[in-house]
């Protein structure tokens, strides 16, 4: 008998009775993971390819030579031959290359650029918001251009010269221009533009995201954003490339699906799609996350849920799953059906974008769907590891993604860890639950599982006298089935949440209280929600009217799952922000995971064994690191955040007090009001060092280049206390201390003339003055100024005080710093000479960001800094800076 485990894509079967010797049914998936071991040291240490080449062949031969005269080591030649193999695919991989003629040319000068259409994002529209600017609507599109010519300029001729390459362009629509008869870009269209092009910029501190390899993996080389009345469009190519008409079906089907609503506005609410719901039911059937905004992403996310609403590879099993289903029962036979939820699935990748999540689903579903026709036992271990296979040796470099590394981890820990827990366990009884009154049944079973079927029989035979024979013998051998299938998913959810702790720290840095119950719930919503979704695009090609029906099936659905998603949300402790482990931490969990493997097919104490290493393995991943820091001396790093502040402060004692949170002050980097430079940029900079709690968050001023990140850095980092100045009551402002007070952190007011004790180190508060009254609007003298004195070495913290409040604290005693953080980001309203004078530092750092449109940091600072030979730092031009003051001297030291 055959009994299925439960995965993450199609059911796959193996035999219930016996579970075979780990090394010796899976080659391939040993193979797997040592040619991927061969990338990885491929990574790290330079191999000439020609070299790897010329070993492989005598390392074959040792092989072959292996396996006839010394079998019992013949394992230790084919690792080192899938290795070497994997370190030779490696090394002979294409890099994603820049294009040097658009590089050169992107140097901020305006210029003529000609090109194609190669995608296009629908137009957004977003809502400016905690701007120092009036509120409004920014309507923007993004399009990526291939290049045709660009213009060149220099001393003997203007002209369009020829280039190759790829640009991505943000157009600005005019106010009241979605009132007007102007359509949005379309793939295919050629057009001409005059922009200033930029290299993709990236804020350059330990840990963060790059947005530049980001780019660069999509052929993307520069950037730029222009008005829309500098675009002109000169007409559609005659025949759009294929990917073009697939997107342009892919935006007319999201379209048509977004405009639902309005057609079952006389449905009850709980069958009715909202404007939210067609948003989110976009997203995870067609791919189209344009709509899908921060604020509908945020419970998803906080319940660790947040792939219902992606096209990824579990989408791609359910729909895979239905079509061979459908198949079999129209009497497909087995090769046609297979072919078909093959074909059928591929275009379904490709329709939703065929995203690398998708790409490696399918691969997979492939694999296991062609291992049906060909074997009739199955390890499914051997399918992942030949899927893995020929992913890898497709694309080596995937070995480094996180998806590609969460979606091996959650099959491999199904197949390896859970399906052998449940054959032992589970798996016999639920079939056990079949044919209960076939007696001649027990005889061939072990004597717990006859007697099993003995007492199910027992109860069958009273509630049949006391009830219904269908009751009986029907309703309930089913129930008791339905709690063994919940028992299982149980386990497996159990089984993937602790095997996904490492992805998740490493790369989110989250561990989510309730992303087992929200899954356990959310996973079968979604295996009757996906088949109602996609039912609903068919028919909204077909016959619009006739999609209601299934519609009002996905809603009814789709509405359960917000409500558990939004009821586990709600909880404040649901999720908790760590740090990414060491490299000790990951190597303990890998080899404790793998641990695990071996002994869930082991006998009955062994399993328990299992669970005990594989609970271990999650503590590891998640324990506490110390916090990375110079023994005996105080740390300043001035975080790049681009145009704004924010410093990490640590004493020596390890205190931790962060100085600002920066935000969009302007320039090229100013992005999308949905990028959180708290949560993006800030806090994977503390998380870098293995900070986890932060004892002090101080606030220089209320301008949003300094807090705009300050509400993210609350919520993951709890401090103890908020430290602010006089500022007036904005509502930005106001938001931040109402956020501060849900958090339980102590909002503490400060005034020149206070002082305060940071950990080992003395603060002394230079600004506002007492008697300081504040403007209607946040203003740069607003500032709270602090110096901190550690020995004989100390630091100014300046904000962006100006020229009055620097004449102001010439009054002060013992100005003398040895590090200033230069006020306003070096614009020449500071720093004065008079101030500069008294100061004295030795050393001095500007945070500010590269192209800004202010012009900072101005030449005329850094003159006065070079004149009074004061060793000057930019964020800028160096990225994040660190210095170590010991007491007796201060020291720039290196930040990772």
């Amino acid at each position: 008998m055959r009994v299925q485990q439960l995965t993450t894509g199609p059911l796959l079967s193996a035999p219930a009775s016996r579970v075979s010797p780990l090394p010796t049914v899976i080659p391939l998936f040993h193979a797997a993971w040592v040619f991927g071991l061969g990338i990885v040291l491929a990574h790290f240490v330079w191999l000439r390819p020609s070299i790897v080449l010329v070993a492989l062949l005598p390392l074959a031969l040792l092989c072959g030579l292996a396996g006839f005269r010394a079998e019992r080591i013949r394992w230790i030649a084919l690792a080192a031959l899938w290795c070497l193999l994997g370190a030779w695919c490696a090394e002979m991989e294409p890099q994603p290359a820049k294009s040097q003629q658009i590089l050169t040319l992107s140097d901020g000068l305006l210029r003529t650029v000609e090109g194609t259409v190669v995608d296009a994002a629908p137009l957004r529209t977003e809502r400016q918001e905690n701007v120092d600017e009036a509120d409004g609507e920014n309507r923007t599109q993004r399009i990526d251009l291939r290049v045709a010519s660009v213009e060149i300029v220099d001393d003997s001729e203007d002209r369009q010269a020829p280039v190759d390459g790829n640009i991505r362009l943000t157009v600005r629509w005019p106010e009241g221009a979605a009132d007007q008869v102007l359509a949005p870009f379309t793939c295919g269209e050629r057009v001409r533009t005059v922009v200033r092009l930029f290299p993709p910029e990236e804020y350059r501190d330990p840990g963060a995201w790059s947005r530049r390899d980001y780019l660069l993996g999509q052929g993307i080389t520069t950037t730029a954003s222009v008005d829309l009345d500098r675009v002109e469009r000169l007409g559609s190519a005659s025949a759009p490339p294929l990917h073009c008409r697939i997107a342009a079906w892919q935006r007319r089907l999201s379209a048509r699906l977004l405009a639902l609503p309005a057609e079952m506005r006389g449905l009850p609410s709980a069958l009715r799609l909202s404007d939210d719901d067609a948003v989110m039911l976009a997203a995870m059937t067609t791919g189209d996350r344009t709509f899908l905004t921060h604020g509908l992403r945020a419970g998803f996310e906080r319940t660790g849920s947040f792939h219902m609403l992606v096209v990824s590879g579990l989408h791609l099993a359910i729909v895979a799953g239905c079509i061979f289903w459908i198949a079999r029962r129209v009497r497909l036979p087995r090769v046609p059906a297979t072919l078909v939820t093959i074909a059928s699935s591929f275009g379904y990748a490709v329709f939703t974008g065929f995203a690398t999540p998708v790409q490696r689903s399918l691969w997979m579903v492939t694999v296991y769907l062609l291992s049906r026709l060909l074997y009739r036992e199955r390890s499914p271990l051997n399918a992942i590891g030949l899927a893995a296979l020929c992913l890898l040796v497709a694309s080596p470099r995937s070995v480094f993604d996180s998806s590609f590394q969460m979606t091996l981890l959650a099959v491999v820990s199904i197949a390896g860890i859970a399906a052998p827990l449940l054959e032992r366990t589970v798996h016999p009884y639920l079939a056990a639950t079949r044919d209960l009154r076939t007696v001649a049944i027990d005889v061939k079973l072990e004597p717990r599982l006859a007697q099993f079927r003995v007492v199910l029989r027992m109860i069958a035979q009273r509630l049949q006298r006391a009830a219904s024979r269908r009751i009986g013998w029907e309703i309930f051998p089913w129930t008791v089935r339905f709690g063994l299938r919940c028992v299982e998913l149980l386990v497996v959810s159990c089984v993937v949440e602790m095997a996904m702790t490492l992805p998740m720290a490493i790369y989110f840095h989250c561990i989510t209280v309730f992303a087992l119950p929200v899954n356990i719930f959310v996973l079968p919503l979604l295996a009757v929600l996906m088949p109602a979704a996609l039912l609903t695009l068919v028919l909204l090609m077909l016959w619009s009217v006739a999609a209601v029906v299934p519609a009002a099936i996905a809603a009814l659905f789709l509405h359960v799952g917000i409500g558990l998603v939004r009821l586990f949300g709600s909880f404040s402790l649901g999720d908790f922000r760590i740090p990414a482990p060491l490299l000790w931490q990951s190597l303990i969990f890998c080899v404790l995971l793998a641990a695990a493997m071996a002994l869930a097919r082991s006998g009955r104490w062994l399993r328990r064994v299992a669970w005990g290493a594989l609970a271990l393995a999650a503590f590891v991943a998640v324990a506490p690191r110390p916090i990375d820091r110079p023994k005996g001396a105080f740390l300043v790093e001035a975080i790049d955040v681009g145009q704004g502040d924010s410093l990490l402060l640590i004493a020596p004692d390890g205190k931790t007090m962060l100085v600002d949170g920066g935000g969009f002050g302007g320039g090229p980097r100013q992005g999308p009001q949905d990028f959180d430079i708290g949560e993006e940029v800030v806090s994977p900079a503390l998380w870098a060092r293995g900070i986890r709690h932060l004892d002090v968050v101080a606030l220089s001023h209320a301008h949003s280049d300094h807090m705009g990140g300050l509400p993210a850095v609350l919520r993951n980092f709890h401090p103890s206390e908020l430290w602010v100045g006089n500022n007036p009551p904005v509502a930005a402002y106001e938001a931040l201390l109402d956020e501060a007070k849900q958090l339980g952190v102590m909002v503490r007011p400060l005034r020149a003339g206070e002082a305060r004790h940071f950990g080992n180190t003395d603060v002394r508060v230079l600004a506002p003055l007492p008697d300081y009254v504040p403007g209607p609007d946040p203003a740069n003298n607003d500032s709270l100024v602090l110096q901190v004195a550690y020995g004989k070495t100390s630091l100014l913290l300046e904000g962006d005080a100006e020229a009055p409040v620097e004449r102001a604290m010439l009054a002060e005693p013992d100005l003398q710093s040895t590090l200033l953080k230069v006020g306003h980001h070096g614009s020449v309203s500071s720093t004065s000479p008079d101030f500069l004078t008294r100061v004295a530092p030795q050393w001095a750092v500007i945070s500010c960001g590269l192209h800004n449109r202010y012009g900072h940091p101005r030449e005329e600072v850094l003159s006065e800094l070079q004149s009074a030979k004061v060793r000057t730092y930019s964020t800028d031009m160096e990225g994040a800076r660190c210095f170590a003051l010991d007491g007796t001297r201060a020291d720039a030291v290196p930040c990772d």
